[in-house]
Formats: C-alpha cells, structure tokens, sequence
C-alpha cells in the first residue's frame, strides 16, 4: 500500500490503481486498499469508481464507526452519478441510520437559561463554499435572544476561524475527543438546538456526534444538501422541499443567502467582463470535475454545434493534473472541440471576466459556485433536477430573481444557450442575510 500512496502523492493515480489491484486479493485491511482505490478514481474524477470503493470499504470495515464514515463518503459520491434516483438516495440514508440502531442517545438537561442555545457543529470552521452561506448565522443573530456555540472537529484555523470565534458566545474544538464525549460536552453545555453543518460530507463526521442527540432538536441544512438518515429536523424551502426525507421539513422563504468574503469581493471589484462581438461566445463550467456526466458534455457539444464560434472554458476545483487530462481525454472521445480545460487554481476569480455564461452540470448541479458566479455578474444556465440536491443551483437563481436561466428539461437547456443574449445581472435577494438570519431564528424560536 505505501507503493501506492507515493504514487498517488506523485500524481499517478492510473498507477496506483494498478498497484492496488495487484495487492488487493492478499491485503489484510481490504477496507484500507479500497479507501485508497477511491482516492485514486477521485484523482481521475471517476466517480462511479469513487461511489463503489467506498461502498467496498463499508462492507469490507469491521469497526462500526469506521464503517459509517466509509459509508457516509458512499452517500455523498452517490450525488455524482448520472443516473441516481431520490429512492436510491433515500434507500442508501435508511441504511446509514441501521448503523446507529445499537447507539444509547443521551437525556437532554432541564432548560434553565432564558436564552435559547444553537449549537453549531462543523467538520471545521475554516473558509470554504458552505461558510459563505452560513457565516451570517454564526456573526449576525440576535444576542439578547439566543446563546450561540460553535463546535469545531478540526483544530485547524484561519482568518474565517478566527472571525467565527470572535463573534459567537463559544467556541469548542473537539477533535481530540470521542464522538460520544463530544455529544456529552455539548449536552452538558446546555443546547437547545443543534444544527449540524456537515451532513454527509468529509465523513459525516458531525453526524457522528449529533446521532447521539446531544441537544432537544438536531437539525441540518445550509451546510448540506440532502437527507442525513438520523437527524430531526431539515431546513429548506418550499421550491426545494420534497419528500424523500427521513426528517422533518422546516420551510422558510429561502434556504441560502450568500456572504461574499474579503477576496471575492476584491475579486468583483477589481474584474471587467470583456465584450466580444455577439457571435463569439464563451461558455463557462466551473464545477467540481466528478460533477461532469457524459449527458452534460453530449449536451455542450450540441450547444457548441449551433452556436459558431463560441468555446468553453472548464475548470476543476482542485489542482490535479490527472484530472485535466482524464477530463481531456473524455473530450476527445465524444469529439467535442473548442474545450480549454484547466486545473483549480486561487486565481480562477480571473475566469469570470472571459466568461458570458456559465452551463450549469447536473444532476449535481453548483451551489457555491453558482452564487459565486451571480455575485460576480456571470449568469449561470441550470437545468432543474426533480430531486432536493438536483435543485439547489435553481433555487439560487429563483432566490435571485433570474428564473428565466433555469430549464425545465434538456431541449430548453440547449434552447437559452443558443438562444442567450449578453446582459447585465444582480444577486438580488441572494445577498439578503438579514432576512434568511429572521427567518432561520424565528423558526428557532417557535420551536422552543
């Protein structure tokens, strides 16, 4: 296995899944080379091949809590593939609740304070896509009202950290201590609600703790976009809502308002789209590489073939050349030209000012980068999906009053592309925090 670790460290994933095939029949912790084998179809942004390791893994495990990490990071590379259905979805979340069928959950302390206390638990409070929609709850609440904590599995800090800690009533990391004791510290610190901001990302590491309802009510949303399998409560909306949930539905007018940080507002600022002549345009897709279907990139190239002269610009999110190349080689098989595929990199603010309109992927469609893309003046082209996750990209351009870029199907998708004119766009509502920060505390305060 440490032939295969050095070899993905190399930025040879091809390699490193040979290896691990060799080795796999002989291992003693299968469970190990299958996590690694994930690791490698991620580096090559395969991810069925991501999907079925790590259900590999899950099945393969011994330890349980192992397991329903292993099986967490199952459900999340589930949201990639093509043809997934909400009842696959809802089946995998039911089988991830199984696994917390022997787990003792701990008795709430009596309410003494008058305040109610929100505990927010986080896989760690460092920048990222989902702090940009929850930064206002944790800076901006009402302080005569409500106790604020933030319990962080990750000692790992930033500038974000930092901010986060200077504005709530508490800050806690507990990396260092069991799941079990976790649900302990925060029960015994007196929450009320406990609203978790991870779901099934990074291992749903954070489900681990609030699976022992540690406070009266476990909510998710804002930081995930899907049922958990174990948690109360679900915030959304109404234009996302639907019922293939294991928790309850808390509707509010809308689910996400976006905070800009220091560097994307300085991004926005210092930009200047460029205008080309009305026949050259260049399309844009931003996403995460896994979140490419062959559908989508069959998709493109239609749009590509009525529209003359025009190209797309991709770029991942991460930095890995084996993921540029693997999303190349894809492009040639399809034949599909005018493509400039690039790697993540920290000046992809730079992107939005080549870019007149982003194409949305999907069944997975943007979030973060949606937003992103309204706030900087680029509008994104979505395709709606029928499932809660498949949604959200919609739902952020409804939420900022560009409905007319979301496709109810793919012949309308490839009509707006061909059909888009260039046009001025404002985030609208998208920025409106005041009203998503009432609206998520009200809800708080009608439940206790």
């Amino acid at each position: 296995m440490e032939v295969a670790k050095k070899l993905l460290a190399q930025g040879k994933p091809l390699a490193a899944l040979e290896r691990l095939k060799e080795i796999l029949p002989a291992a003693d912790e299968v469970w190990k080379v299958h996590e690694l084998i994930g690791a490698a179809f991620h580096d090559l942004a395969d991810s069925e091949g991501v999907a079925q390791a790590y259900l590999n893994a899950a099945q393969s495990d011994t330890i349980l809590r192992m397991q329903r990490a292993h099986f967490s990071n199952y459900i999340f590379a589930l949201h990639y593939l093509p043809k997934i259905t909400a009842e696959n979805l809802l089946d995998a979340a039911q089988i991830y609740k199984s696994l917390y069928r022997e787990i003792e959950t701990l008795t709430p302390l009596k309410k003494s304070a008058k305040k109610i206390h929100v505990a927010y638990i986080s896989p760690h409070f460092l920048d990222s896509s989902a702090a940009r929609f929850y930064e206002s709850l944790l800076t901006d609440y009402d302080r005569e009202k409500f106790f604020v904590t933030a319990w962080s599995m990750s000692a790992r800090e930033d500038s974000f950290t930092k901010k986060i800690r200077r504005n709530v009533d508490g800050f806690f990391c507990i990396e260092e201590t069991s799941f079990e004791e976790a649900a302990l510290k925060i029960r015994d610190s007196g929450a009320d609600i406990l609203f978790d901001l991870g779901g099934q990302s990074e291992g749903g590491v954070t489900l681990q703790v609030a699976a022992y309802k540690p406070a009266r009510v476990q909510i998710s949303g804002v930081g995930y976009f899907d049922t958990t399998g174990i948690l109360d409560y679900f915030l959304t909306d109404n234009f996302l809502a639907d019922e293939n949930f294991t928790e309850k539905l808390l509707k509010i007018e809308n689910a996400f308002a976006f905070t800009p940080n220091e560097k994307i507002s300085t991004a926005k600022n210092t930009n200047h789209l460029t205008i080309y002549p009305s026949d050259h345009l260049t399309f844009g897709c931003l996403n995460n590489f896994l979140k490419i279907t062959d559908e989508y990139l069959l998709t493109v190239k239609k749009i590509l073939a009525q529209v003359e002269k025009s190209k797309i610009i991709f770029r991942d999110t991460t930095p890995l050349e084996s993921r540029r190349v693997a999303l190349l080689e894809r492009l040639k098989n399809l034949e599909i030209e005018r493509a400039e595929v690039f790697v993540g990199a920290d000046n992809f603010f730079e992107d939005y000012a080549q870019l007149d309109l982003i194409l949305d992927t999907f069944p997975y469609n943007g979030g973060f980068m949606t937003a992103l893309a309204i706030y900087m003046g680029v509008p994104v082209l979505n395709l709606r999906g029928k499932m809660h996750f498949s949604k959200v990209g919609a739902d952020i351009l409804r939420i900022a009053g560009l409905e007319n870029f979301i496709a109810e199907n793919l012949d309308e998708y490839i009509k707006k592309a061909v059909n888009f004119k260039r046009q001025k766009i404002s985030a609208g509502k998208l920025t409106d925090t005041k009203n998503f920060i009432d609206s998520v505390y009200k809800i708080f305060t009608e439940m206790f």
